[in-house]
């Protein structure tokens, strides 16, 4: 049970770390973490994880506010908007089989990576 949460407390300052750092919230590091090394069922993966995004969004967005790196009518808009789409991916999520779950998250990992190759390539330095 010890290990079980310092294992978590690792792995939650890591995905705040490398979630504010990189703009991903946190959850693409919390949910194949808990899902395939502590072996919870997605649904509840996922759940975690969204709250894994409220924290990391909330913590990151004091810095942002504080350097003035924050477009704050964009981002409240989009608050607004992801906001609704949340509580329909949340309502769905219970009714999705889990194995498309797994499915949707894995295309989801592999088109971030793809992106983020494709980014790094052609940029000039």
């Amino acid at each position: 049970m010890v290990e079980q949460l310092l294992i978590l407390m690792l792995v939650g300052i890591l995905a705040g770390i490398l979630g504010a750092l990189l703009g991903l919230g946190g959850g693409i590091i919390v949910t194949p973490v808990l899902t395939v090394l502590m072996g919870y069922p997605i649904q509840y993966a996922i759940a975690a994880s969204v709250v894994v995004v409220i924290a990391t969004s909330s913590g990151a967005t004091i810095a942002y506010l504080k350097d003035e790196m924050l477009n704050l009518r964009v981002a409240m808009f989009l608050e607004i908007a992801t906001t609704v789409g949340a509580i329909l991916g949340a309502v769905i999520t219970g009714l999705v089989n889990g194995q498309v779950l797994y499915f949707l998250f894995g295309a989801l990992l592999v088109f971030s990576v793809y992106n983020m190759i494709r980014k790094m390539l052609m940029k000039p330095e």
